[in-house]
């Protein structure tokens, strides 16, 4: 159990992370700006967007700190970049988020609230459609979660749920956490880093759901993409290399069986949808997907490049010294 500290003594640092998408990210740090419990610091980290995004931070958001990439990392790199500026700053709390999301006034000063119970703590969500159910366990022979039908723990009256699976839309990971799990895995680019994070934490220390809206996703759901469905297939091979690293007894055979099946719902899902010029991406997205997870190559697509060469170290030690 960890030590329990006081929130009016904690400096907590936001970290979002943002691509090409400047209008939903005002919206991401207006609400930042309007919690009840102040931050301490909010930090942009941008994947080399190209929509305006500087310039918007620059003229409406002259607080926010911005840790521009060379490249488009994805999430995984942004968080892996936004975490390790905030932690090497002394932060005591990362508040991780994407830029679609915009969280209740009182969010961070609930959050805190539970500070004596965990180190690694999540709240509710809701999306365009409905409240997001969460909860779930592991299942091993897939290398992922497996969510239950409703809230079991909130139906029950719990007021919050243990969790072994991590969601960077608005938790708040205190130092400690990077001090036993490290940082993201900027190889996942996206899919699964988040989960697997929170995974590894879980190993060592308490991550907790806790019952309360307090984030909301502005971005209706979407058709998978092409990256969508390469990264949903290549990605489960390397969270089931953590997972056996891990000590899990990870079945190669029930794995190799689930990649089948989710290869063939993946044809089955793009061939029923109405052709079009993307067909044949992403058919060749989920062949892609399972050569290169079985080869071990991870980070960015393809067809997007770049990520895989930049040296976070580098990059983080010359936006400290900038101040």
């Amino acid at each position: 159990m960890p030590e329990s500290p006081s929130p009016a003594t904690e400096r907590v640092c936001a970290v979002v992370v943002t691509f090409n998408r400047r209008a939903l990210l005002g919206g991401c740090l207006r609400s930042l700006l309007a919690q009840t419990r102040k931050l301490d610091e909010i930090l942009v980290v941008d994947n080399a967007s190209s929509d305006g995004t500087p310039a918007m931070l620059a003229a409406e958001f002259p607080e926010v700190r911005v840790l521009r990439l060379p490249a488009n990392t994805g999430g995984a790199g942004g968080f892996h970049a936004g975490m390790k500026w905030a932690y090497l700053e002394g932060f005591d709390g990362i508040w991780t988020m994407d830029d679609d999301i915009e969280v209740g006034p009182e969010t961070l000063e609930v959050m805190l609230k539970y500070r004596a119970v965990s180190d690694f703590i999540h709240v509710r969500k809701m999306t365009p459609e409905g409240p997001l159910v969460w909860e779930a366990t592991w299942d091993v022979s897939r290398a992922l979660p497996s969510r239950f039908p409703v809230e079991v723990g909130f139906e029950a009256g719990r007021e919050w749920v243990p969790m072994q699976a991590g969601n960077f839309e608005g938790a708040l990971i205190h130092r400690r956490v990077v001090e036993l799990a490290g940082y993201p895995d900027p190889r996942f680019f996206f899919h699964l880093d988040d989960t697997l994070y929170g995974f590894l934490a879980s190993l060592k220390t308490l991550v907790i759901y806790v019952n309360h809206f307090g984030v909301r996703r502005r971005m209706p759901a979407q058709p998978p993409s092409r990256m969508v469905y390469y990264l949903r297939i290549r990605n489960n091979f390397l969270a089931f290399e953590y997972l056996r690293k891990a000590g899990l007894k990870m079945s190669p055979g029930l794995f190799k069986v689930h990649i089948c099946h989710l290869a063939l719902s993946s044809f089955r899902q793009i061939l029923s949808s109405r052709p079009g010029k993307q067909t044949a991406l992403q058919l060749q997205a989920v062949l892609q997907g399972i050569l290169h997870g079985w080869r071990g190559r991870f980070g960015p697509p393809p067809w997007i490049g770049g990520g895989t060469s930049i040296d976070y170290d580098a990059v983080v030690g010359a936006f400290r010294k900038k101040g």
